[in-house]
């Protein structure tokens, strides 16, 4: 799974900056350093160490300790294998594990699409919700987004009535 791109080298000793891919959750650089390894140009690597550097990961990993080792990295995928991801707390999903379930309506589990796009906002995420050229946005909070179901595949919601009504023409 792709978890972003190498966007730059920082310092001497081959510390990367990596533009981490938000569609996976995995901006924080506590989930990538709890992965224990990732891959880049179908090499795995060790991850020494995390951390945040003005919006992006700073990463240093095992067998790259030159500035000339980290540029030669500069634009290639970092991938992480899914079942290395650390669970979470009941009740919070990784968004990969999330996007492309069928969202059904609560009330009568008639769909109304696919989980499509996640839009973090400072309140709440948001999740666009696609049906052919049908587009609707729900807040994700728990009146909202009422059910999660991993095991069997789908989200269950109960929509304010004014945006089904909305989504409906």
């Amino acid at each position: 799974m792709g978890l972003g791109r190498i966007s730059g080298v920082h310092g001497l000793r081959g510390a990367l900056k990596l533009r981490a891919d938000a569609a996976t959750a995995t901006t924080d650089p506590a989930v990538i350093a709890a992965l224990g390894e990732v891959e880049i140009g179908g090499l795995r690597h060790r991850v020494l160490d995390a951390d945040r550097l003005k919006g992006q990961i700073l990463l240093r990993l095992e067998g790259i300790q030159t500035r000339d080792q980290a540029e030669a990295l500069i634009g290639q995928e970092v991938k992480g294998e899914s079942g290395r991801f650390p669970p979470l707390p009941p009740g919070e999903y990784y968004w990969f594990q999330v996007l492309g379930l069928p969202v059904l309506q609560a009330a009568d589990g008639t769909l109304l699409g696919h989980l499509w796009e996640i839009i973090p906002t400072p309140g709440h995420d948001v999740y666009v919700v696609r049906q052919g050229e049908k587009e609707l946005l729900l807040p994700a909070v728990e009146e909202v987004i009422t059910e999660i179901n991993l095991e069997e595949g789908w989200i269950k919601v109960a929509p304010p009535p004014e945006l089904l009504e909305a989504y409906a023409h």
